[in-house]
C-alpha cells in the first residue's frame, strides 16, 4: 500500500470516510468478530482537543435513505454510492487499492477527526478515529502501509511512515490515523481524560444531538490558543505579533460573553439539508427587536435578505461587551475609538446614529450585472433624528472628499445621492424608514415594496424547512446561481460545477435563544 493513501494530516482519508461515504449511504456495518462498528470516536480523542468533527460513515434506516436520495440529486445519479466509490477507487488506482477490498471490510459506522495541537507555524497535529467492525481486516489495512516501520508506544504497536508523517494503529476496535504526536495523544487519552467524558463536550452533544449525519465541536478558547501558537513570530514579537494581539483581544471578548463551546450537527431530510448550531454559555441578549420580520418585509424577488432586530441596541451591546471582554486590554478600546471619531469628524456615533436605529434588513436582488442592486433598510425609533442624520452624513462624506448631491424625485423624502463607479448610491429618510440603496429603483422599492418577500413562494419554502425558528436570513440559491453564471460566462470550472449548484433550492436560517444557549438553525432545500 502506497504512503500517498494517507496524507500528512490524514485529512484526505477522513474526508473520504466522513464526507463522501455518508452521502453514498452505502455498505453494511454489520459486526464481525473482534470489532465494534458503533465505537465512539470521541472516546479516543484527548479532552484538550480544541476542535473535533464526527460523521456517520455508514448511515442506515431513514437517515441512510435520505442521504442516498439527496446525494443522488446533488450528483445527478440514481446510484450515488457507486459514483462516489468509483471516484475514490479512481484516485487510488495507481496504488492498487480499492474501497471494496481494503476499506469496506473493516469500516464501521462512525468516524471522527480532531486537531490535537500545533508544531510551529504550519504543522497541525491531528488524529482520526474510525470505528472498525473487523479488527483483523483493519490490521491488514494498517500493516499494508508501504515503507512503514513498526513502532511501539505505551504497549501499543503502530506503523509510521516518515515520508508522509503518518502514524496508524488499531486500538480497541478503532483505527487511529494521524500525525505521530496526534496518534500518541489518542493513546494517552485511553488511560486519561477523553473528549467523550469532558463536561463541555457532553453538554454540546446533548444540545445539538448526534443522531444526524455529522457533528462538530469547538472549544473557542483553545482554538484561539492554537491559532496564536501557529502564528510565525508571534511569541518573539515578529510579524505575527500584531495578529496575536488581535487574537487575544477576540479571545477576551469571547471570555467576557461567557462562551464555553460551539457545536453544530448536520442532518438530512428527504428533500433538504439541516444544520443546528449552538453557542453555549453566551450571556448576551438576542430577543430584542424583530429580525425575522425585517427580513420578510423587504421587496419580493430579492435573492438575499438578512434581518437584524434592534440594530442600534445590538451594536451598542456588542461594543459594551467588547470593552468588558478584554478589547481594551488588546489595544482596541471601542469607547476611545468612538471618542476619537467624534473629535475628528464631529459625529457622536451613539447619539447621532445608533440611538434611533431599530430593526434593520439588508437585501440584494438582480441576476445580471446591469440589474444588480439592493439596500439597507432601517426602521427608525425617532424619525426626526433619522432625518437629521442625513445632514450629519453629508458633512462626513464631504470631510472624506466625497461630493454628495441632493436627492430628488422621491416625494416626502430627505436624502442625498453619491456617484459610485457605474451606479449611484442613494441615502434617504422618509417617515420611519432610513435607507441606503444601490441599483435601479432599489430606493423606491425599499421605501414602499409592492409585495414583501415573506409572501413569495421561495421564502415560504425555505421558512418551512426551519424547525422551531423564524428565518432572519434568506438565500434563493437558484437566483444566485443565475447571477454567478452571468458573471462566469463561458468559464469551464463554473460549467462543471453548475449541475451540482442547480440541485439546491431556497435556503434560510434563524436564531433562537434559551438560557445561555444561542442556536442557529439553517436549512437548504434539495428538491
Amino acid at each position: 500500500m502506497a504512503t500517498s493513501l494517507l496524507p500528512r494530516c490524514a485529512a484526505a482519508f477522513v474526508a473520504a470516510a466522513a464526507v463522501a461515504l455518508p452521502l453514498a449511504g452505502c455498505g453494511s456495518a454489520g459486526s464481525s468478530a473482534g470489532g465494534d462498528p458503533g465505537a465512539d470516536p470521541a472516546a479516543f480523542v484527548p479532552a484538550s482537543a480544541p476542535a473535533y468533527v464526527e460523521a456517520q460513515v455508514q448511515p442506515d434506516g431513514e437517515l441512510g435513505a435520505n442521504a442516498k436520495a439527496v446525494a443522488g440529486r446533488i450528483l445527478r445519479t440514481g446510484d450515488p454510492g457507486a459514483k462516489i466509490i468509483g471516484l475514490i477507487d479512481h484516485g487510488l488506482e495507481a496504488q492498487g487499492i480499492t474501497y471494496a477490498k481494503d476499506v469496506e471490510p473493516w469500516l464501521g459506522k462512525r468516524a471522527g477527526i480532531a486537531v490535537t495541537g500545533v508544531r510551529g507555524a504550519s504543522k497541525p497535529d491531528v488524529v482520526a478515529a474510525i470505528a472498525s467492525k473487523d479488527d483483523a481486516a483493519a490490521g491488514r489495512f494498517v500493516d499494508g502501509l508501504e515503507g512503514a516501520e513498526k513502532r511501539t508506544y505505551r504497549n501499543v504497536d503502530y506503523r509510521f511512515t516518515s515520508a508522509g508523517d503518518v502514524a496508524a494503529a488499531v486500538v480497541d476496535h478503532v483505527v487511529l490515523v494521524g500525525t505521530e504526536p496526534g496518534l500518541k495523544s489518542a493513546i494517552d487519552a485511553r488511560s486519561g481524560d477523553t473528549l467523550a467524558n469532558a463536561k463541555n463536550f457532553k453538554e454540546a452533544r446533548a444540545t445539538v444531538g448526534t443522531d444526524g449525519l455529522g457533528f462538530l465541536y469547538a472549544d473557542p478558547s483553545r482554538v484561539f490558543d492554537l491559532v496564536q501558537g501557529a502564528m510565525p513570530g508571534a511569541s518573539a514579537g515578529g510579524s505575527g505579533a500584531g495578529a496575536g494581539q488581535a487574537s487575544q483581544a477576540l479571545k477576551g471578548l469571547l471570555a467576557g460573553s461567557g462562551l464555553r463551546s460551539f457545536a453544530a450537527s448536520l442532518d438530512v431530510a428527504k428533500d433538504a439539508l439541516h444544520v443546528d448550531a449552538a453557542a453555549i454559555g453566551v450571556s448576551v441578549q438576542t430577543g430584542a427587536g424583530d429580525g425575522p420580520g425585517a427580513a420578510a418585509a423587504v421587496p419580493a424577488g430579492s435573492w438575499l435578505s438578512i434581518g437584524v432586530g434592534d440594530l442600534g441596541g445590538t451594536v451598542q451591546r456588542a461594543l459594551a461587551g467588547f470593552g468588558k471582554g478584554g478589547g481594551a486590554a488588546g489595544g482596541l478600546d471601542p469607547q476611545a475609538l468612538l471618542q476619537g471619531l467624534q473629535g475628528s469628524l464631529g459625529i457622536d456615533i451613539q447619539k447621532d446614529l445608533l440611538s434611533w436605529m431599530g430593526d434593520a434588513a439588508l437585501f440584494v436582488r438582480g441576476t445580471t450585472k446591469s440589474d444588480l442592486g439592493g439596500a439597507l433598510v432601517v426602521t427608525s425609533k425617532d424619525p426626526a433624528k433619522s432625518k437629521a442624520s442625513i445632514a450629519t452624513l453629508r458633512r462626513l462624506l464631504q470631510t472624506i472628499g466625497a461630493r454628495p448631491k441632493e436627492l430628488t424625485g422621491v416625494s416626502g423624502a430627505t436624502g442625498l445621492t453619491l456617484d459610485a463607479g457605474s451606479g449611484t448610491v442613494e441615502i434617504a429618510a422618509k417617515d420611519d424608514k432610513f435607507v441606503i440603496a444601490y441599483g435601479k429603483d432599489a430606493l423606491r422599492d425599499a421605501l414602499a415594496p409592492a409585495s414583501p418577500l415573506g409572501d413569495s413562494a421561495p421564502f415560504k419554502t425555505a421558512a418551512g424547512l426551519l424547525q422551531g425558528a423564524k428565518p432572519s436570513i434568506f438565500l434563493d440559491m437558484p437566483q444566485l446561481v443565475q447571477l454567478l453564471g452571468a458573471a462566469a460566462g463561458n468559464d469551464p470550472g463554473f460549467a462543471q460545477a453548475k449541475p451540482t449548484l442547480d440541485a439546491f433550492g431556497p435556503a434560510a436560517a434563524g436564531v433562537t435563544s434559551s438560557g445561555d444557549v444561542v442556536r442557529l438553525k439553517a436549512a437548504v432545500s434539495v428538491p
